[in-house]
Parts: structure tokens; sequence; C-alpha cells
């Protein structure tokens, strides 16, 4: 389960950083917006499944896998600024093949 949300996370933060990337064509603002992306997704579930969780509540947080999740932020806004790269550098790459062919 834990898998499937850090993966969730990293599709909606990649999705959401490269819609801010061609909105404003800046790298930094769009990795601060996965970062507070990943923040407020990863936080919100870890919270949400410690509250409806009986058993996680008894034994405790760290304990169980859940505890995972908000280590992962870091990890996942590393991640997406690789992605934020090679998204800049297709776009330079199929701008320069484009100016090429026009020739």
């Amino acid at each position: 389960m834990v898998i499937i949300l850090l993966f969730i996370s990293l599709l909606f933060s990649a999705v959401l950083s490269i819609f801010i990337l061609t909105k404003t064509q800046k790298k930094w603002v769009a990795l601060f917006v996965a970062f507070c992306g990943n923040s407020v997704v990863l936080a919100g579930l870890t919270w949400f499944i410690y509250i409806s969780n009986e058993e996680l509540r008894l034994f405790g947080f760290g304990h169980s896998p859940l505890s995972l999740l908000p280590l992962f932020i870091p990890v996942i806004t590393w991640i997406n600024y690789f992605i934020l790269e090679l998204i800049k550098k297709f776009s330079k790459w199929s701008d320069s093949y484009s100016i090429d062919a026009n020739k």
C-alpha cells in the first residue's frame, strides 16, 4: 500500500510541476510547487491513515511502514528535478529539430 501511495504522489507532483514549468518557464518555481504538493499529499495521507487505523494508534507510528511516507518527500522532489531536466532538454531538442526542418 505504501508503494502505491508513493507512486500516486510521484505522478501527482510530476504532472503539477510540468504544468507549472510550462506556465512560468522557471524550474525552481516548479520544484517548489512539487515539494509543497508532495508535502501536502504525503503528510495528509499519513495523518488520515493514522486517524483511521486503530491498530496504528495503539502500537505506535514507528512500527508501521506508514512512517516511510514523510521520509520520501525529498526523494520524490529529487526525482521531479530530473524529470524537469529531461523535459527542458527534450523541449530544447524538439525546438531545434523543428527549426532545422524549416530550412
